[in-house]
């Protein structure tokens, strides 16, 4: 089951996801067999404020999981998290089945 993970980081945490950053893409690395696509919300000057992921897993309790080991939630950086079941309409320009 797909899910759309929306997170939206906590006001003045540039420095602290930058002390992370690594053991981050480290854990990125480790759990990418359930990404289905991952990256970082941007402000208007190009800093990280958030990220967007969505993530294939059998349940919400697998998300949940695997958002909390997050580096960065462990840090302290999280403001919100959304989670929700997600379902693809398009893909690469065509209409998906």
């Amino acid at each position: 089951m797909l899910f759309a993970v929306t997170i939206e980081d906590k006001p003045g945490m540039a420095a602290t996801r930058r002390a992370v950053r690594a053991a981050h893409l480290d854990w990125l690395e480790r759990h990418r067999a359930m990404l289905v696509i991952a990256g970082p919300i941007m402000d208007a000057d190009g800093n990280s404020i958030g990220s967007v992921r969505v993530v294939e897993a059998p349940d919400r309790a697998a998300v949940d999981a695997l958002t909390d080991g997050d580096p960065f939630a462990q840090a302290g950086c999280f403001a919100r998290v959304a989670i929700n079941p997600y379902r693809i309409v398009y893909k690469d320009g065509a209409l998906a089945e």
